[in-house]
């Protein structure tokens, strides 16, 4: 698209003359920032306007926690900051560069000059164009509040059903057998062990036999009991996904539990989950809701056994705990990482979107990684970015205080 047309899209710009456009797109300034880069930041001086004819942009503003919140994804064809044109107030927002991009600058002395140019019909409609804009985006506010309130109750549907589905999952595939094979280890060990075996069986050959038996029962015994703690462990994760428990507990122990618990229910994700923790023994307290940590990781796991690796097939998958001391509250740090197909790049910016899915026809909802991002962001006082490249894998990183505070 013309950079012409761009400005022709903009409502203040709609109803000047082609002759005045072509002589401010004459006046701008040609504008190259690589990826990653700041165009401005929220709370700059504002005094100029871009239009984008490469590349893309994210624009975002930071909540009262400091979180980054998603205003915009924007690529070529589209404009920003077209307000700092009629108003030098600070910037509202901050805009970053997705990848690298091409920019024509728009200043707004020359908008001025050449608007007081203009007949005095023109600035009527440019300013008509103005209180339209406002209108519009305060009808525009409203309905996006109803819209979250509504988003709000459909992810608590969804956290509340994945917990049913879990629960369920495990009480059916893992108490029943474990009970029936714990009642009947303890018979054969029982009866193997009597004194009437021991009397028929008196030859060394025999007691050999019996020794094998007796120590496989053990063997079968320890298992069964370390099974059952696993089922514990998950009950009482299950509580706090309910209750929402504000705690002190041990994340690595905690993130040990969370990933056993997740290779047992889900064995046919086939997933190598490799736990590395770089905390020390004195910094892995940590003052938070075990509740919502499960249902995090939880999350990501599915999310990588569902899109990373070919269905059924599985791979692996690497968990790094470390934390954040020179940061101010001390913060952890949780890396999860695959290393199947990535995310194409046009999609990377859309993944915490609700109901975004590339997986609709194998029944993704698209609100798993909202649910993530809402988690932690909200519960957790916490960021969540992605990284990905096609053929590489993905790495999710989540950072949030040792102590959350309300």
């Amino acid at each position: 698209m013309l950079a012409k047309d761009v400005l022709k899209t903009v409502p203040f710009f709609s109803v000047i003359t082609d002759e005045i456009l072509e002589k401010m797109i004459e006046m701008g300034k040609h504008v190259s920032a690589r990826s990653r880069q700041i165009v401005y930041n929220e709370g700059d001086e504002s005094n100029t306007m871009y239009i984008i004819l490469e590349g893309m942009v994210r624009i975002y503003k930071k909540d009262s926690n400091g979180n980054e919140v998603n205003v915009a994804i924007l690529k070529d064809g589209n404009f920003f900051g077209e307000l700092a044109l009629v108003d030098s107030k600070p910037r509202s927002a901050t805009v970053v560069c997705l990848m690298p991009c091409k920019f024509l600058v728009i200043d707004q002395i020359a908008f001025m000059g050449l608007l007081l140019k203009s007949r005095s019909k023109v600035v009527f409609h440019v300013f008509s164009a103005l209180a339209s804009m406002v209108r519009d985006t305060t009808e525009k506010y409203f309905h996006e509040e109803l819209a979250k309130e509504a988003l709000h109750a459909r992810i608590e549907i969804e956290r509340h059903r994945l917990l049913a589905q879990m629960v369920m999952g495990v009480s059916h595939e893992l108490n029943t057998p474990l009970g029936v094979i714990g009642t009947t280890v303890d018979f054969i060990k029982g009866r193997v062990t009597s004194e009437e075996i021991l009397t028929l069986f008196s030859t060394p050959e025999a007691k050999a036999v019996l020794d094998d038996i007796v120590e496989a029962t053990n063997l079968m015994q320890d298992n069964i009991a370390q099974a059952t703690k696993l089922v514990q462990n998950f009950k009482k994760i299950s509580v706090n996904e309910l209750t929402a428990v504000k705690e002190t507990i041990n994340l690595v122990d905690a993130m040990t539990d969370i990933i056993d618990l997740f290779e047992i229910n889900e064995r046919e994700a086939h997933l190598k989950i490799d736990l590395r923790n770089n905390l020390s023994p004195i910094n892995q307290d940590w003052f938070g809701y075990l509740s919502y940590l499960s249902q995090i990781m939880t999350h990501l796991f599915s999310n990588v056994a569902a899109y990373a690796y070919p269905k059924g097939q599985g791979g692996k998958v690497e968990v790094v705990m470390s934390a954040d001391f020179l940061k101010k509250p001390v913060c952890y740090i949780i890396k999860v990482r695959d290393f199947g197909h990535g995310i194409p790049p046009e999609n990377l910016s859309k993944v915490f979107e609700p109901f975004f899915t590339t997986g609709r026809i194998d029944g993704g909802t698209g609100l798993g990684l909202t649910v993530v991002y809402n988690l932690v962001t909200v519960a957790l006082k916490g960021t969540v970015t992605i990284e990905s490249e096609l053929g590489q894998g993905t790495t999710v990183k989540i950072i949030f205080p040792q102590v959350i505070r309300d």
